[in-house]
């Protein structure tokens, strides 16, 4: 694996802080309840509750949305996964990537955050997305895609029967990306504590926020990490083995 510690690459100081907000200035329920690993019964509960401003609070991400999708390297006609698809927000990118003759399918645990995303699929007259409402680990998901994508879904990257179920479904050499919150370096514990508040609202764990990636690098080839935003955001991607 390759990893490099990138503080918002290509930024000056100002927009640095901009960045690092992007994780830390979230808002929320600073009280939300945690397990000790993924619970997808309180994720759905959640964000029931925060379908109808998800948007408005995490926009300070969608400066990465294009850049993020365009390391899945898809072409025309391609067909892509947005695991965690939430309210489709990363829609319009990977529409333009596979273009008229590709196709996306997003799936999502929860109803209400969907019922947004079909909102969007209508709105804009894409025929080629398919919605998918249901547990990543278990919903009917297509087969031989050539591409998945993990963004802001730290309870997804940390669940192992999601992971290799979405890998599974990918063909050999597809390309997966994830990006998300991460814990910067132990001694910056003023910005893991802003980490932690910031995160809190749409996470059930903080397992693993050390090295959320761990899961997928035991199953992806040419695996690499980028961090981003002072070590609280981090990039990374692979392909599925041959």
């Amino acid at each position: 694996m390759t990893s490099t510690a990138v503080p918002s690459a290509g930024l000056d100081p100002a927009r640095r802080i901009v960045a690092t907000r992007a994780v830390v200035d979230l808002g929320g329920d600073v009280g939300a309840r945690m397990s000790d690993g993924p619970d997808p019964v309180e994720a759905s509960r959640r964000y029931a509750e925060l379908a109808a401003t998800y948007e408005r609070r995490v926009r300070l991400t969608s400066r990465w949305r294009p850049g993020v999708v365009r390391h899945l390297g898809l072409a025309p006609g391609d067909h892509v996964l947005d695991v965690g698809c939430g309210t489709g927000a990363n829609l319009p990118h990977l529409v333009a990537a596979v273009g008229a003759s590709g196709h996306v399918t997003g799936i999502d645990l929860s109803e209400a955050m969907a019922t947004r995303a079909r909102a969007r699929v209508a709105e804009n007259r894409w025929g080629n997305v398919d919605l998918v409402v249901g547990d990543a680990a278990t919903a009917p998901l297509p087969a031989t895609v050539d591409g998945a994508l993990f963004f802001l879904v730290h309870d997804l990257v940390r669940s192992r029967p999601v992971v290799d179920r979405i890998v599974d479904a990918c063909r050999p050499g597809a390309r997966v990306v994830a990006f998300g919150p991460k814990w910067a370096s132990r001694w910056a514990w003023p910005l893991n504590a802003l980490v932690r508040r910031g995160v809190r609202p749409y996470v059930t764990t903080f397992e693993g926020l050390d090295t959320p990636w761990d899961l997928l690098e035991r199953r992806l080839d040419q695996f690499s990490v980028r961090q981003l935003a002072l070590g609280t955001l981090y990039l990374a991607e692979g392909s599925v083995a041959s």
